[in-house]
Formats: C-alpha cells, sequence, structure tokens
C-alpha cells in the first residue's frame, strides 16, 4: 500500500465524520445530494459542489469548484468568486487547486476538517526509504520525497535488480519521451518514429526485433511511486486483458517494463484516429461515416462488456482506423489499470488531454464503480462529436471543465444539427442521460438502438 489519507471532521454540522482512502479515488464536499460528504441543503456556507479533493496515496489535491466564499487551508483562501462571477469563471481562476499535506485544516464556513496522510518515507526518485533524520531536508511536493542524491541526478536508474518491476520514477527530463530517438530498443522492439502523445504517454511506430512486423508501441511512464505489489498488480491485470479478442479492438500483442517506463506492443492502425479523420475534414464526418465507425467500436466494446471488461476511457483518440478503414478501440484496459495502480498521478484534478470532454459524471462522483453503462456515456459522447464537431456539454463557455461536468446536462444533439434524423437523436440523447439508469446498460444494447433507427 502506497499510504493513507484521512480527512476527520472536526468542527461543524458533520463533526465527526470520518474519510478514509487508500487507493486512488475522489471526494466531493457540498450541499448536493451526491457530495461524499453533504452539508445540509439550507447551510449557506458551502455551495453545492464546493470543492473537490482527489487523493492516490499519498498525495492528495484539493480544488475549489467555484465556490462564492472559497476554501480555506490553513487559514489561506483558494478559489472563491467576487460577486460579477459565475462559478466557472472564479473555479478557472489560478489559486483554486493545492497540493495538502498532513496536518493541514481545510475550513468551509463553520465546517473544519483535519488532513492525516500516512505513508512510507521513501524517495519518489529511486525508491530509497528516508530515514526520520532524513525528511525535513528531502520533503519535496504533495507529501513526498526525494532524496539527496536524486535531486543532483546521480542515481542510476533502472529495473530493480532482482527482475521484480522496481520503484517507478516520477517524470523528469532524463526520462522524457523526447529522448527516444529512431533506432532506440524497447524490450524486442526498435522504435521508427513517433506517432502521437496523450495524457498517459506516447506512441512509436516500432518494429519487432524476432519478425520484423511493424507495430505501435506506447510508452506510459508513471506519474506516481507505488510500491512493487501494485505493479505486479496492475502487469497481472494488463495480462488478463491480452486475452481480448475482437475484430474492433486493438490487440495487445507483448508488454513489459524498461527503465522506468511500462511498454506496450499493440497492433499498427495505419489509418490514425476519428479525431485526426474529423480534423483532416475540417468538419463533422457526416452521418454514413460517423455512424459506421460508432457502430463498430460499439460491437467491440460490447464484447469486452460480456467479458467482464470496461474500458474507462474512450474518446476520438482511442477509436483507431486499421489499414481498411474499420474502427479498433485502443487502450482497452491500460487506462483503468493504471490509474487502480496509482500510476497515473492526478488524473481528475491533473488534465488528461481529451478525457474531461467524453467523461460520464459519475466518474468524478464515484470514481472507483465506474461501470459498463459509463464506457455508454463515453460512446454516444464521441458519436456526438463526431456527428457535430461538438462537444455534448457547453465547455465553451463554461472555463472549468470539472465544474461542467457536475453540474450535468448536456446539449440536445439536434440543437447542434437540427436536420439529424428524430429518432437516431432521441438514441443518442438517451446514452448521455446523466442518470446511468435511464441510459443504455451496455453497449450491446446501444448498438442494437442504433442500427434499429438506420
Amino acid at each position: 500500500m502506497a499510504g493513507k489519507v484521512s480527512l476527520v471532521v472536526t468542527a461543524g454540522p458533520i463533526r465527526g465524520q470520518r474519510f478514509d482512502f487508500t487507493e486512488h479515488d475522489t471526494f466531493i464536499f457540498g450541499r448536493s445530494p451526491d457530495c461524499h460528504a453533504r452539508l445540509a441543503a439550507n447551510d449557506a456556507a458551502a455551495s453545492r459542489h464546493h470543492f473537490l479533493l482527489e487523493v492516490n496515496p499519498p498525495r492528495a489535491r484539493l480544488r475549489d469548484l467555484g465556490s462564492l466564499n472559497g476554501t480555506h487551508v490553513n487559514g489561506v483562501r483558494h478559489g472563491g468568486r467576487r460577486p460579477d462571477e459565475t462559478p466557472d469563471d472564479a473555479s478557472a481562476r489560478s489559486g483554486a487547486d493545492r497540493d495538502l499535506r498532513d496536518g493541514d485544516e481545510i475550513r468551509v464556513g463553520a465546517t473544519h476538517l483535519k488532513v492525516t496522510i500516512e505513508g512510507p518515507a521513501a524517495c519518489s526518485g529511486c525508491g530509497r526509504p528516508i530515514a526520520d533524520d532524513e525528511r525535513e531536508r528531502c520533503e519535496w511536493v504533495g507529501g513526498t520525497w526525494l532524496c539527496e542524491a536524486c535531486r543532483r541526478g546521480t542515481v542510476t536508474r533502472g529495473p530493480g535488480p532482482t527482475g521484480r518491476p522496481g520503484p517507478t520514477l516520477p517524470p523528469s527530463a532524463d526520462l522524457s519521451e523526447d529522448d527516444l530517438a529512431p533506432g532506440t530498443v524497447i524490450g524486442d522492439y526498435e522504435i521508427e518514429k513517433l506517432l502521437g502523445r496523450g495524457g498517459m504517454g506516447a506512441v512509436y511506430l516500432g518494429r519487432s526485433l524476432a519478425d520484423g512486423h511493424r507495430i505501435a508501441l506506447k510508452l506510459m511512464l508513471p506519474r506516481a511511486q507505488v510500491d512493487e505489489a501494485a505493479q505486479e498488480i496492475f502487469l497481472r491485470e494488463i495480462e488478463v486483458t491480452r486475452s481480448l479478442r475482437h475484430p474492433n479492438i486493438v490487440a495487445l500483442h507483448d508488454f513489459g517494463k524498461h527503465d522506468g517506463r511500462f511498454y506496450f506492443a499493440l497492433e499498427y492502425c495505419p489509418g490514425g484516429n476519428a479525431d485526426e479523420l474529423l480534423r483532416s475534414k475540417g468538419g463533422p464526418l457526416g452521418l454514413p461515416a460517423a455512424l459506421r465507425l460508432a457502430a463498430g467500436a460499439l460491437e467491440g466494446l460490447a464484447a469486452a462488456h460480456a467479458a467482464g471488461f470496461v474500458h474507462r476511457d474512450i474518446k476520438p483518440d482511442n477509436l483507431l482506423l486499421a489499414a481498411d478503414g474499420s474502427p479498433k478501440l485502443a487502450d482497452f484496459g491500460l487506462a483503468k489499470s493504471f490509474q487502480q495502480a496509482g500510476l497515473s498521478g492526478m488524473t481528475a484534478t491533473g488534465a488528461v488531454a481529451g478525457t474531461f470532454f467524453f467523461m460520464p459524471r459519475e466518474q468524478l462522483t464515484n470514481f472507483r464503480k465506474v461501470r459498463p453503462v459509463s464506457d455508454v456515456w463515453s460512446m454516444a459522447a464521441t458519436l456526438y462529436y463526431l456527428l457535430t464537431a461538438e462537444y455534448a456539454r457547453d465547455f465553451d463557455s463554461q472555463p472549468d471543465p470539472l465544474a461542467v461536468i457536475l453540474r450535468g446536462g448536456v446539449v440536445p444533439i439536434r440543437d447542434r444539427d437540427p436536420f439529424l434524423p428524430d429518432d437516431l437523436a432521441a438514441v443518442i440523447d438517451r446514452g448521455l442521460r446523466d442518470d446511468p439508469d435511464l441510459r443504455y446498460p451496455t453497449a450491446g444494447e446501444f448498438v442494437t438502438a442504433l442500427r434499429g433507427v438506420l
């Protein structure tokens, strides 16, 4: 276990409540019924969604969500808004975020919360234990430590001597994907060129040294230190994911760890992704093309749901095109397993490119229990985007994406394109309901409904 983060309410109307986190999770404080720590509806001190806390032990980060009065940490106000500001204007301003440390005190009106962070004192760079008398001079960010050798850049980085995963490393210049020039060998693969970057890593065109076949080599650099046991659990999860085979799912051929990075040898799809296709056309794909891509992806997603898998990060970037133009869902299980192992760092309070725009509401309010119905929302949002070149939620006029997601609601698709058939619009709008119980529960039912109106 990487550590434990606790919140204890020491004063106010919910005094005595305690919230403990031992895994990556999100926590929402406010008056709304979906908040994890809920104040009375008539408590004027708190907003409906006052602040969001993201925990990835031993790290914890607080983000004020554009509240009226702000969130105070150790007497210092974070966020809050002026009388002439909207909640979205305020939450977008700098100063709304704060990394928390052990002993910090949070105040919202009369409610006080004490933060306790427990965790093994170990260097976030090399994994070496930090002795008690070293803690103060090795203190780093977010309740973590960095030993003096790592500060000087003198630690030899590489896999542990036992062949076990070894300590993961935080982002650093010498582990930047920029260093991976053509000809670099990772595992049994040689890199040819960079294909693209995402929120959790980079993808390269590679060549198998064994048979010369081209593959897509995805490298995921851990954004937080976790122990060897958590890494081994992650690799076991990926071993299970490798068994997932479907014509509309990118095949995972091989995986491993090399110089602090996890690598994944994936089926190469030379057609790029759906977002690149839309951008190359300069607008929506048109009804036949968009529905063909979505229906194919949903067939793959339905097979995965039937096998017990949840994707968790469906978006146009992860909808790839094979040489014949057929759609294939990428990154199946990688985002979910990476996050649950604690390797992803902060993904809710730290922007992960593209993900916010296709994230169902419950991925914030019920972070650890995302179900197949959540993939349905993301797939419906992806189809909406392909048909309209617009996001399902109105992000343009509201700067903070987290506040927009929590507020809920989408723009009906016929408001974007009044010429779409009514029955098709009804199917897409149902897939985008905020209440999971009102959506299609699985991708199989969603694709059946889509085919029924074509």
